[in-house]
């Protein structure tokens, strides 16, 4: 319920207002950053970097050169060369280390490459001095997501979708419903998925999520229209893939197979669609049907799991064209 009512709120929240581009917090400024600030806001990475030069960093003080170092940072990161940007950063955080927008760059540029250790020290730091910083709360949330803390993930996720930077931001909501629907959230799963369609109708990834949502809570009805409407968004075979096992699911074989034949049509040999007629021809009575496809699993996927649960199913199989005949069959 608490879960479900922060999320009311997020959704009432009023339209976003651009965020600041850097913050005063009543430190003295001179202005010599403003004509470097306003070449970064014009997109021009090389120009903020080649006006950064470090004869002009020794004449800046305070907020300046502060921005300074945010402003190399981030220009060297649009460029490509994160290597450079980490450095920029590192030093701003050693001349500010109560900085939250140098501190939490680091923490961001850490994340991205993997290093997600070193980047929860800095964004854990962050919020030591603001506690409800989005990008920091942003950050520990897409962390602890990766490594299954959920119940804390969410907990981030939720403070930063109060704020205006975040709350319009599609994709973050999809991943605060990956979150819920792992924790067996699956309503508050829907609204903050149904959230991240109305900032993105045309996301076919959302569409593809939601049907996932909507067969877990038994409605494949829905779950069908949603993956029919992905598949129409240019999803791909994956959410065909889906749809197969979900007809297979709700006991309408003769749609499942021509689904599964559609995967085939696009990947020969494709495990999810050959298990599906497998388990089609089981559902008719073909057991010799059933083990042609499953033996095709077996000897050719490269998915070792799907190969394994297609050598228990054929071994079931096999005992079943083994056992004596007789009886009605159906």
């Amino acid at each position: 319920m608490r879960r479900a009512l922060l999320l009311a709120a997020a959704l009432a929240a009023a339209a976003p207002v651009p965020a600041r581009a850097w913050r005063l917090f009543g430190e003295p400024s001179d202005g010599k950053i403003r004509p470097v600030q306003a070449l970064n806001d014009a997109d021009k990475p090389a120009a903020v970097i080649a006006a950064l030069t470090p004869q002009f960093l020794q004449t800046l003080r305070g907020t300046d050169l502060r921005q300074a170092y945010v402003l190399l940072g981030d220009n060297y990161d649009r460029l490509g060369r994160p290597d450079e940007a980490l450095g920029y950063y590192q030093v701003g955080v050693s001349l500010f280390p109560k900085n939250v927008d140098l501190l939490t760059r680091l923490g961001g540029l850490l994340h991205r490459n993997g290093l997600d250790a070193r980047a929860k020290v800095f964004f854990e730091r962050a919020l030591v001095y603001e506690p409800r910083h989005w990008g920091a709360h942003l950050g520990l949330a897409e962390i602890d997501r990766r490594f299954g803390f959920l119940d804390r993930s969410a907990d981030h996720y939720e403070i930063a979708l109060e704020a205006p930077e975040v709350v319009s931001r599609a994709s973050v909501w999809r991943d605060y419903a990956e979150v819920l629907r792992r924790m067996r959230e699956e309503k508050t799963a829907e609204l903050a998925l149904r959230k991240s369609l109305t900032l993105e109708p045309n996301s076919a990834d959302a569409r593809v999520d939601l049907a996932f949502v909507r067969r877990d809570q038994g409605d494949y009805q829905e779950a069908l229209v949603q993956l029919d409407a992905a598949i129409g968004l240019g999803a791909g075979v994956g959410a065909v893939r889906a749809k197969a096992l979900f007809l297979l699911e709700d006991g309408r074989l003769a749609e499942a197979a021509a689904a599964a034949r559609e995967v085939l049509g696009e990947v020969p040999g494709d495990a999810v669609g050959e298990w599906t007629l497998a388990r089609v021809a089981l559902a008719r009575g073909r057991p010799a049907d059933a083990a042609r496809a499953l033996t095709a699993v077996r000897d050719a996927s490269e998915d070792g799991f799907a190969a394994r649960a297609a050598q228990v199913l054929l071994a079931q199989v096999k005992a079943l064209e083994a056992a004596p005949k007789g009886g009605a069959s159906r």
